[in-house]
């Protein structure tokens, strides 16, 4: 399985990430604790329902501070519903 090395791809507070594929969500929530505002994609909505729930519970924990945002969305990567450019 391939996973990001945050090391060697750095995410700031502030930047806005694209989890495209997110599945489970274990790239997203890393950004998200970094400080992004991260959305969270993936064409399986069944997917994100956990994901929204890990996202709130990080927020509740203090794992986040404000103010990084996180938003799932059900997306086809075919047809984005967001302009070009529109992420870091």
């Amino acid at each position: 399985m391939l996973t990001v090395d945050f090391t060697r791809f750095p995410v700031s507070a502030g930047d806005l990430v694209l989890d495209l594929g997110c599945g489970a969500g274990r790239h997203a929530f890393e950004a998200y604790r970094r400080g992004a505002n991260v959305v969270a994609a993936d064409l399986d909505g069944g997917e994100l329902t956990p994901v929204r729930g890990m996202f709130a519970a990080m927020r509740a924990e203090g794992e986040v501070a404000p103010p990084a945002a996180a938003a799932p969305v059900t997306a086809d990567a075919t047809k984005l519903p967001f302009p070009d450019d529109s992420f870091d």
